[in-house]
């Protein structure tokens, strides 16, 4: 398992979805990869928009504003 996801037992509950879009909305946060932790970049470059993964507590608090991620390009971030 990786440093960055928990099981649903040891979460909070929260999970994270990578989803790409092209609209940014006026006053949604965007932030650029590196800006982000370490271990929030890890997790963006191992995750997909298929994928929901439940994220650390640290992780959650990270992204709870759900910006949009300049990456390769752009992404939302969707907290459940």
């Amino acid at each position: 398992m990786s440093l960055n996801t928990t099981s649903g037992a040891d979460g909070d509950g929260r999970t994270l979805r990578l989803r790409p879009t092209t609209d940014v909305s006026s006053g949604t946060p965007v932030r650029h990869f590196d800006e982000l932790s370490d271990r929030a970049q890890q997790l963006l470059a191992e995750t997909d928009d298929r994928t929901n993964v439940a994220v650390t507590p640290d992780l959650a608090a990270e992204f709870d504003d759900e910006p949009v991620v300049v990456f390769a390009e752009y992404l939302k971030v969707e907290l459940a």
